[in-house]
């Protein structure tokens, strides 16, 4: 049977995931990636959005 690895938490130093079966959703294990040494998690820095930084009164045409 297939399993689906699904991330559970973000660490500044590592990123713990859990494996899914994908026919009955039952955990199988799970698994810490840790960085190295001077290594930003991939997942830990923010994601730039492009309209969150508008100003609420300014409007496009």
């Amino acid at each position: 049977m297939a399993v689906r690895e699904r991330l559970l938490l973000v660490l500044p130093g590592k990123e713990i995931y859990d494996y899914l079966c994908t026919g009955c959703g039952a955990s199988l294990g799970q698994r810490e990636v840790v960085a190295s040494p001077g290594e930003p998690s991939r997942l830990a820095a923010p994601l730039h959005h492009p309209h969150r930084h508008r100003h609420r009164g300014h409007r496009r045409a």
